[in-house]
C-alpha cells in the first residue's frame, strides 16, 4: 500500500509540471474575454476652419491628442518569450485623399483619408503600445506609425501588451471647398488586425467642423459716400500733399470663430477700384484716381488705417486681425485727398471716387 501511495503522488507532480509547461503556448495575441472587435471612436469635439483657408490648411490644430477607452469589457493581451514574430497591421477602410499632397505646416506628410464631409480629411497616428517606445509595443516597420502602417514585437516581453482604450492623434486637413454650415464628422477610418486573432479593433472618428467668418450686413459701410471735404485748389501745392484724414468703418456682425483660439481665423479685406476709379501706380500707397464722373483732376484718393499714416495697398488682402467668437468685427479705416500732378494741373470741381471690398477669412 505505501508503494502503491508513492506512485500516486509521483505521477501527480508528474502531471502537474507538464500542467505548468503550458506558458510556451502564450507567444500569442488572444482575448481577455469575449472576443471582439474592439469599438474605437476618437470624438475631436468641435474644430473650425477659416473660410477662406486654402486647400491643404490643418482644420483645428495639428495632431490632436485623443485618448479612447472601449465601452465594453473586451482586451487583447499578447505576449512572446523572443521566439516569435508578433505581428500588427493597421488597414485603411477609408479611401485616400490624392488632392492633398502636403499639410501646411507640417512637414510630417502621411496619408489623408477622405471622410463623409466633402472637403475634409484626416491623418491618424497611433501612439503608446504601437509606437515602439516601450518595452512592451510593437515596434513600427519603415517610420512612424502613421496609418496605414505594419508593426511587430519580436524581443521578449517582460510584461505583456495590452490593449482596452487607444491613444492617438487626429490631424483634419482641408482638401477641398467645404460647403457653409457646421458639418457632423462620423466616419471609420481602419481596422487594427492582430497575429492569431485577425481584426482586433476599428477606428472611427467623430466631431463637428465647424467654418470660421462673420455675416456683411446691407449697410456694412459707417458712411458713404465718405465726405473728404471741400478744399481750394490752391492748396495743392505739390505731389504728394494730402488732406486731412476722414474717418469711416466697415463692419462684420455675428462672427463664429474657435472660442479657445486654437485655429485663429482673421479677417481679410482686399479693396478694388470700382465705377471707373482705377489703382494709382502699383496700388500699393493706397491710392486710386477720381472716376470719370468727377469734373476735379489732379488728385486722387487715399485709404489708410485706422492709425491715418499707414497706407491700405489695393488690390491684395490685407489682414485687419483675428475674429472672436460671437463679437462684431469692426474694420477701422481713413480717407484723404492725395495730390497726384503738379499744381500746374490741378482743376477744381467735384471729386469722387470708388471702392470694392471683398471679406475673406484665412
Amino acid at each position: 500500500m505505501k508503494f502503491s501511495l508513492r506512485r500516486g503522488l509521483a505521477l501527480a507532480v508528474v502531471v502537474a509540471g507538464w500542467q505548468l509547461a503550458a506558458p510556451a503556448m502564450g507567444n500569442t495575441c488572444s482575448w481577455d474575454s469575449t472576443p471582439g472587435p474592439l469599438d474605437f471612436q476618437a470624438d475631436v469635439g468641435n474644430v473650425y476652419v477659416p473660410r477662406d483657408a486654402p486647400v491643404g490648411s490643418v482644420i483645428g490644430v495639428i495632431n490632436k491628442f485623443v485618448q479612447t477607452p472601449h465601452p465594453g469589457p473586451q482586451g487583447i493581451t499578447c505576449s512572446n518569450d523572443g521566439s516569435v514574430v508578433l505581428n500588427f497591421n493597421a488597414v485603411p477602410i477609408a479611401p485616400s485623399d490624392r488632392r492633398v499632397h502636403e499639410i501646411i505646416g507640417d512637414p510630417t506628410g502621411g496619408t489623408v483619408f477622405k471622410t463623409n464631409i466633402p472637403g475634409v480629411g484626416a491623418r491618424i497616428t497611433l501612439e503608446f503600445g504601437f509606437d515602439g517606445m516601450a518595452g512592451n509595443s510593437f515596434v513600427p516597420i519603415g517610420g512612424p506609425p502613421i496609418v496605414p502602417f505594419d508593426a511587430h514585437i519580436s524581443r521578449t516581453l517582460v510584461s505583456p501588451f495590452t490593449l482596452s482604450r487607444l491613444r492617438s492623434k487626429v490631424t483634419l486637413v482641408k482638401t477641398a471647398m467645404i460647403a457653409p454650415g457646421p458639418h457632423m464628422l462620423s466616419q471609420q477610418i481602419f481596422d487594427g488586425h492582430f497575429s492569431d486573432i485577425g481584426k482586433g479593433f476599428t477606428y472611427g472618428i467623430r466631431g463637428t467642423v465647424v467654418q470660421a467668418l462673420c455675416t456683411v450686413g446691407a449697410n456694412p459701410v459707417s458712411v458713404d459716400p465718405v465726405p473728404l471735404g471741400d478744399w481750394d485748389a490752391k492748396d495743392f501745392v505739390y505731389p504728394g500733399f494730402t488732406t486731412p484724414p476722414t474717418s469711416f468703418t466697415i463692419s462684420l456682425s455675428s462672427c463664429i470663430a474657435d472660442p479657445y483660439d486654437d485655429n485663429q481665423a482673421h479677417a481679410h479685406i482686399r479693396l478694388d477700384g470700382a465705377n471707373g476709379s482705377v489703382p494709382e501706380d502699383d496700388g500699393s500707397y493706397g491710392v486710386i484716381n477720381l472716376s470719370p464722373v468727377s469734373t476735379a483732376a489732379g488728385m486722387g484718393i487715399q485709404v489708410l488705417r485706422s492709425d491715418g499714416v499707414t497706407p491700405v495697398p489695393l488690390g491684395t488682402d490685407v489682414s485687419f486681425g483675428a475674429i472672436e467668437d460671437g463679437r462684431n468685427k469692426i474694420l477701422d479705416f481713413r480717407a484723404r485727398f492725395y495730390q497726384i500732378k503738379d499744381s500746374a494741373d490741378i482743376r477744381p470741381g467735384k471729386a469722387e471716387g470708388a471702392l470694392s471690398f471683398t471679406i475673406t477669412y484665412q
